[in-house]
């Protein structure tokens, strides 16, 4: 049977695998290929993905980047005691053969920062209104089915499929969720402290290729300053996103609570 979700397949087995590898060239081959999975059901490229697959030959990728890669996830499916565990091995070495045959190394490269450390997704394209993004939507013949954007500086992910289009964007707390992993442990260290926003946007818009997030203050609050280099675009969140998270999650934790004891005994 064919997965609905070989990328996403692809991405558990590799981890999966990863968890249990003892041997550092193999942690950094099995990284690459789960990376590269996860990098195309990221940007949404699920549908191109699907294409290239089909009537497709098995075949070596020309890139000689992949190459132990490539070989690494030969030993495993020679090994795999299963058709869909080869199945989803396939559906990773097709992923390497995707990137390779677009041209999109650089693009993963980066993405494997990301997926190897912690900082802010990437995202694909960035909108200030939800107008611009549904114009945008309108003119892509595949939507780009689970990839990530920003409205108004606010991350969302892409719900439209091929047979439908009802739910094109849904906002996700990314940046708030981040901010509160960065805090568990206390307030990260902050690199500059300003007086006011418009003294720190000129700073931040100042700096020729910022860090892909860095932390400082406004008038003694915390913001993590992003920046997404594949856009060159840059933001400022206040760590006060967290507080809106936390009481989201109250009212919902009531609403359920309300909703359980509206239906009586049972």
């Amino acid at each position: 049977m064919t997965s609905a979700n070989p990328l996403g397949d692809a991405v558990l087995l590799l981890l999966e695998y990863l968890q249990s590898s003892h041997s550092p060239e193999e942690k950094k081959c099995l990284e690459t290929a789960g990376g590269a999975a996860a990098f195309l059901s990221a940007t949404g490229q699920r549908y191109r993905f699907e294409d290239f697959r089909t009537g497709r030959q098995p075949g070596l990728v020309r890139s000689l980047a992949f190459a132990d890669v490539m070989r690494c996830l030969e030993r495993k499916e020679a090994q795999a005691s299963s058709a869909e565990e080869k199945h989803t091995l396939r559906a990773a070495m097709d992923a390497l053969a995707f990137v390779d045959s677009s041209g999109q190394h650089k693009d993963l490269n980066d993405y494997l920062i990301y997926w190897r450390g912690s900082t802010l997704p990437p995202v694909i394209a960035v909108f200030k209104t939800h107008e611009e993004a549904d114009t945008w939507l309108e003119g892509q013949s595949d939507p780009p089915y689970m990839a990530r954007v920003l409205i108004g500086d606010e991350y969302h992910t892409v719900l439209a499929t091929r047979e439908s289009r009802d739910l094109p964007f849904v906002p996700m707390p990314v940046v708030a969720e981040f901010i509160e992993a960065q805090s568990r442990t206390g307030l990260p260290p902050v690199v500059a402290a300003f007086s006011t926003r418009e003294q720190a946007e000129d700073w931040f818009a100042r700096m020729p290729e910022p860090p892909r997030h860095t932390f400082l203050t406004i008038q003694g609050e915390h913001y993590v300053a992003a920046y997404w280099s594949n856009l060159n675009h840059r933001a400022l969140y206040p760590f006060t996103l967290v507080d809106d998270l936390v009481k989201e999650r109250q009212d919902r934790i009531q609403r359920l609570g309300l909703d359980d004891t509206s239906r009586g005994p049972r």
